[in-house]
């Protein structure tokens, strides 16, 4: 840890977090149950120590963790994937598009960054499978409100077609009994 903070951080800051890092040691992760209980696999590293260290007490503290966590996983994993997410997107895509373009993006890299490594189970299949027909249904269901809103905006246009008609009787019909009544 010494070596690390000579090297990175300033002189004058050194000390200080090196009295938050025993201070954390002693309070926080000597006395939670959740570091002997934290995976990787299953929970974010940033995340954890984000939540436990993010007081006043230990601002300098959970900078310099930043810092190797950003040496170590890369600003895409520690700023929350925003960097990656600018790769999955494409133009015009929907969110739900793009949170699953994310979500596999996550399980790629989850088994080592490479797609030579995934194992295709059957429940992979039936997942795809189930989500084709999803889709499918979905852009059935995006035909008929798109067809629905067309009959609804002729029917719309023909009321007011004859509404404008009625106007015009009965503004003939107004003109006529003004011209008696003069």
């Amino acid at each position: 840890m010494n070596h690390i903070l000579n090297s990175m951080i300033e002189a004058k800051h050194v000390d200080e977090i090196l009295i938050e890092f025993d201070d954390y040691l002693d309070n926080v992760a000597l006395k939670h149950s959740d570091f002997s209980e934290l995976s990787p696999e299953n929970s974010r590293v940033d995340e954890f120590f984000y939540e436990t260290m993010n007081t006043s007490k230990y601002r300098n503290l959970c900078k310099v963790v930043e810092m190797l966590l950003l040496l170590r996983l890369g600003p895409a994993t520690v700023e929350k994937g925003f960097s990656i997410n600018k790769k999955v997107e494409v133009e015009n895509m929907k969110e739900l598009s793009c949170v699953s373009n994310r979500l596999k993006c996550d399980y790629i890299n989850s088994t080592g960054d490479s797609i030579h490594n995934i194992k295709i189970t059957n429940i992979m299949r039936t997942f795809v499978s189930n989500a084709r027909q999803k889709y499918m249904k979905y852009l059935e269901d995006q035909k008929l409100l798109s067809s629905q809103n067309k009959k609804r905006k002729v029917l719309t246009s023909d009321e007011i077609q004859e509404l404008k008609n009625e106007k015009r009787c009965l503004e003939k019909r107004y003109q006529g009994f003004d011209k008696v009544c003069r």
